[in-house]
């Protein structure tokens, strides 16, 4: 570890009270304004990440990866711009509105500093905005009647993978915002040495660099920094300070060491996170919840000590999500061979129930045929019997999105058959499958539809 961030933690810095002038308190307030439409757009992009979780998951259950549902919300139950949020269902004061407050009142602010805050709130607002915009986009094509196009799957992933630069995006140009903050509140020289405010910000950055290090999964220097935060909890407690909010802090601090430890530790997480992982889950499930607004709210109850008290001293950042892509992992079918059948006439009746001829004959080459046999769209508790050339190859069978697979040998007779009879109609009647197979080097997909009166029959046609 660098020498000079050891030394951040092994000594707890020292504030002073001091008068400051109106010219100092008003750039204060100007690079605190700044502070807080961070703090509030990383606020919203928590609840835009909830839903791409859902809108990942969803995918995935669709093309056949089991999944866990994790959050229970859609756009539906959201405001149309999560950063504006006119009716205040998240914010007392939205992103959006902060972001014209913080242009406003930079104008107190040195010429370079405001153009550089402005270039980078700027790159923050239009990310926000993009984030906002793609949540209706992945709404739209997970649609079902999309999902069935494997162009429209492609897309969700593309853009999946779009948010994932963009949380990352997010999180660079925070830091480059803050430094440039940091460095103008420096040049401002307003002392301090109140030794409560230093105890908790030296927590605070403690934390904040413990985080860093979960995200780039440091394990080396986590080990220390989650001693050093040990360190400095344990002096912070040695001080006699009878202040509930300050107190509360510190609670929220040591219930964040608590989970840091946990992770240290490799403690087992909850089996619906286990494709993402320990980090991802730690991260943001555990830690993030420990010190951000959207939970036990440790940053947020540090900045209200802050403007209770009147302190001269910046507001403290919180930190953002970072999102990952899950992928699908199909698992491979087993095939089922058929043994040889011979074909009978083709049947007008079965099971006292009618077969009806709805489409043309598939088209088929060689001396056996391999099949695929799966729900159509989403799967909805439809179960079937599949015959084949009189006699029954699945009975009683529910259909999933993950394909039964099965390969049927034929004679050359031109009278092979298969008949779709329905066991029920499911939720959505009538009962119906989906049949895929390769003729020619092209999949072919036939959809079946039966009810409790009638059974689709497809003829097999062999092509020379």
């Amino acid at each position: 570890m660098n020498r000079k961030i050891l030394l951040l933690f092994l000594f707890l810095p020292i504030f002073g009270y001091a008068q400051i002038s109106d010219k100092q308190q008003a750039e204060l307030d100007a690079l605190n304004t700044y502070l807080q439409f961070t703090n509030e757009s990383t606020h919203g992009l928590l609840i835009v990440h909830r839903l791409l979780e859902t809108f990942n998951q969803k995918v995935n259950k669709y093309v056949d990866l089991e999944s866990n549902q994790l959050n229970f919300y859609s756009n539906a139950d959201l405001p149309a711009n999560i950063f504006e949020d006119p009716e205040h269902w998240f914010y007392d004061v939205s992103p959006n509105t902060l972001y014209d407050q913080a242009l406003a009142g930079g104008k107190v602010l040195p010429t370079g500093t405001a153009a550089q805050l402005r270039k980078e709130m700027g790159k923050m607002k239009t990310l926000i905005t993009r984030v906002n915009t793609i949540r209706f986009e992945l709404d739209d094509l997970t649609k079902e009647e999309d999902l069935k196009e494997k162009k429209n799957l492609a897309n969700i992933y593309k853009t999946l993978e779009e948010i994932v630069v963009i949380y990352d995006d997010f999180n660079k140009t925070k830091k480059r915002l803050k430094n440039t903050i940091k460095k103008r509140f420096g040049a401002l020289n307003i002392a301090n040495d109140n030794k409560e405010l230093g105890n908790i910000i030296a927590i605070h950055e403690n934390i904040r660099a413990f985080l860093e290090g979960v995200r780039a999964e440091d394990q080396k220097n986590l080990v220390a920094l989650g001693q050093h935060l040990k360190n400095n909890l344990a002096t912070a407690k040695s001080f006699t300070v009878d202040d509930r909010s300050y107190q509360n802090v510190l609670q929220k601090a040591t219930a964040f060491s608590k989970v840091a430890q946990k992770y240290l530790d490799g403690v087992p997480f909850p089996s619906e996170y286990q494709l993402y992982g320990n980090t991802y889950y730690y991260y943001n499930v555990e830690m993030v919840a420990k010190f951000n607004r959207y939970g036990s709210g440790l940053v947020a109850d540090l900045n209200q000590w802050i403007t209770d008290k009147k302190h001269p001293a910046l507001l403290q950042l919180e930190e953002p999500h970072f999102f990952k892509v899950i992928y699908p992992k199909r698992e491979v079918p087993k095939v089922e061979t058929v043994s040889t059948i011979k074909p009978t006439k083709l049947p007008d009746r079965l099971d006292n129930r009618d077969v009806v001829i709805k489409q043309k004959q598939m088209e088929v080459e060689g001396e056996s045929i391999t099949i695929e046999v799966y729900d159509h769209q989403l799967a909805d508790g439809d179960i079937i019997s599949l015959n084949y050339n009189g006699h029954w190859i699945l009975e009683n069978f529910q259909l999933r999105r993950r394909a039964r697979k099965m390969t049927l040998p034929l004679k050359p007779t031109n009278d092979n058959y298969l008949i779709l009879h329905a066991v029920n109609l499911g939720n959505k009647p009538p009962n119906t499958a989906t049949l895929s197979y390769i003729y020619k080097g092209e999949k072919k997909r036939i959809v079946m539809e039966s009810n409790m009166n009638e059974s689709e029959m497809i003829q097999i046609n062999i092509k020379e």
